[in-house]
């Protein structure tokens, strides 16, 4: 009996130093992130097209204005918009480009670090397994596209802090009485206004309560509602009349029909997130870990499904395009299910995978550097070629600062 208590000890310790160990390579991946989002700022590359398009509406108007529909065939969330101008007071918005660049493009900087945290906080809460956590973190703090977008005046990365966010609200907290889940609903609908995908989120969060108690799930679905038509009156009606027909033919090619439906599935699996280089072995994967979810962890697989399918419809219904970089807000809940996967598989198995996930990592980062010589070299001319006659909101935004 001794020698069995002194072998537990001794694999408790064991599992103990481990977990240390994997712990400081967890926050090694971290940093690391953290530091491929600020290689972007360090080089300040001119804004492009739509960039300067989103800054004029900033810059031109009050707080007030941002709530109304923005010119040149912008869409953005309204207290996204108010985040970012906020900084802008501080300077003189007039008299450097480069220091108005950087300004404006705080907030999804801020969102895209913060992600990082948010995320392994999320992954803690989900997976005891440190190589889990640290396979989870790889894929989501090495993700070229997400380090491409936390720096770009766009609410992209914003959109992923978001749906983190809310993903830990709805998977760890469950209020006690009907009046706190109507009011904490009421409070975080309001979250639409600073990300168009947390109403995503959030419809799939509340169905997910419906299958725990209706009589929460009806308190839920009355302030969700009430939010909602408040945000449809007074903001998405007025953009959808002013700038709806010029999106629609924008998008036209991104949203799902019978016809594309897999093209467009693939090419998204493709190009953000193909951990296996091939998608449809990634896209198998993500189905593996949603079924596995589904006897494991059922808050994960209904949250998830509803998510996907509410997309789906959205973009059935030309009311939101599946495109790369809108859905990137996707790619938390898409490792999550990755990870439900491989957590199934024998701990002695499971240390050989962040191995492979190292050798992945490394590939993304050398994805990242072409896209970072690409973005630099193009986002470096615009300043050039402001005043060309194709570059006309180039102009409009750039002809503004002093020389």
């Amino acid at each position: 009996m001794r020698k069995k208590a002194k072998k537990k000890v001794h694999e408790k310790l064991h599992q103990s130093k481990n977990n240390e160990s994997f712990n400081v390579w967890i926050w090694c991946v971290i940093g690391l992130g953290i530091i491929l989002r600020l290689v972007f700022p360090i080089m300040n590359a001119g804004l492009w097209h739509d960039e300067c398009a989103v800054a004029i509406n900033i810059l031109d108007r009050d707080f007030w204005g941002l709530f109304n529909p923005l010119r040149f065939l912008q869409v953005a969330p309204p207290l996204f918009l108010s985040a970012v101008k906020l900084p802008t007071l501080l300077i003189n918005p007039l008299e450097n480009s480069a220091i108005t660049d950087f300004v404006l493009r705080l907030i999804p900087l801020f969102s895209g670090i913060a992600s990082i945290f948010a995320f392994y906080y999320l992954l803690k809460n989900l997976f005891t397994n440190k190589y889990i956590q640290f396979i989870g973190v790889c894929l989501f703090a090495l993700n070229p596209l997400l380090i491409q977008y936390s720096y770009e005046l766009k609410p992209y990365s914003t959109d992923v802090l978001v749906t983190i966010l809310l993903l830990i609200y709805f998977i760890k907290y469950n209020p006690d009485s009907y009046i706190k889940q109507f009011y904490q609903i009421l409070i975080i609908s309001f979250s639409m206004l600073v990300s168009f995908p947390a109403g995503f989120v959030i419809f799939a969060g509340i169905l997910r309560i419906l299958f725990k108690d209706y009589k929460k799930f009806f308190c839920a679905l009355t302030a969700f509602a009430l939010v909602l038509i408040f945000y449809f009156i007074y903001h998405i009606w007025g953009v959808m009349e002013a700038n709806g027909a010029g999106m629609d033919r924008y998008w036209l090619a991104y949203f799902i029909n019978f016809d594309n439906f897999v093209q467009l599935v693939t090419l998204f699996v493709k190009n953000t997130f193909n951990i296996f280089v091939l998608p449809f072995a990634t896209l198998g994967v993500i189905i593996a870990g949603f079924l596995v979810s589904c006897f494991r962890d059922y808050k994960i697989a209904i949250i998830s499904f509803f998510i996907i399918t509410s997309l789906f419809m959205a973009s059935y219904l030309h009311l939101y395009p599946f495109a790369d970089r809108i859905l990137l807000f996707l790619i938390p809940v898409l490792i999550i299910l990755c990870c439900e996967l491989f957590d199934i598989i024998p701990l002695e198995l499971s240390k050989v995978l962040p191995i492979i996930f190292v050798i992945l990592a490394c590939y993304n980062i050398y994805t990242m550097n072409n896209i970072l010589i690409s973005k630099i070299n193009t986002n470096s001319k615009i300043q050039e070629q402001f005043l060309s006659k194709n570059s006309e909101v180039e102009s409009i935004y750039y002809s503004r600062f002093n020389k």
